[in-house]
């Protein structure tokens, strides 16, 4: 119930959001919340935390609602959920791109933390393990072999040298795996 009114439609509750009214933005905050958590579990292991996913599924939600017009005839529900994911899958490629890569490769004080101290919650595990294998399969799905061991070695923070030496081959070969590997994602991703 919104100031009195029931069973208002998500548009118009955009409409009303969009006009400024907080409760409004309350309601269909607490409707789209699933969805963002939902996209983004399909990332968690992209290098980027899932509650940073989250976030920038809702800052695809907020767009959403700045930008959705009813008379494009497409539901607004429909549009937040594109929205939603397209911010997802931007912040995932983003975190990707070479340009990132000191810091997509850092790992937080805070998640050190926890795994030492064995404070993780148990769903958390189980979801991450459901995740890795997910991602992994995902991986080595359509990779030749050689791309298999580079991506294997350097998950496990071997450098291009370290990968080369170890699989007799020049670091340029290693480089271009990794291109490769990275472009097959990306089309993965854009699927």
């Amino acid at each position: 119930m919104l100031n009195g009114q029931k069973n208002l439609s998500d548009e118009e509750l955009v409409m009303l959001a969009a006009a400024g009214n907080d409760e409004a933005m309350a309601h269909l905050i607490s409707a789209v919340m699933p969805v963002a958590k939902a996209k983004a579990s399909a990332f968690a292991k992209a290098r980027i935390s899932n509650e940073d996913l989250v976030q920038e599924g809702m800052l695809g939600f907020l767009d959403a609602v700045k930008k959705f017009d009813p008379s494009k005839g497409v539901p607004f529900r429909a549009f937040a959920e594109a929205c939603i994911n397209n911010r997802i899958i931007s912040a995932v490629r983003m975190n990707y791109n070479s340009k990132n890569a000191a810091l997509s490769n850092a790992v937080s004080f805070e998640a050190e933390n926890a795994e030492i101290s064995g404070d993780r919650d148990p769903a958390d595990i189980v979801s991450d393990m459901f995740e890795t294998e997910y991602l992994s399969s995902l991986l080595s799905s359509g990779l030749s072999d050689f791309e298999k061991k580079v991506i294997d070695l350097r998950l496990h923070n071997k450098s291009y040298a370290q990968i080369a030496s170890e699989l007799g081959r020049s670091e340029k070969a290693v480089d271009n795996a990794l291109q490769r590997i990275k472009n097959k994602m990306q089309r993965k991703l854009n699927k």
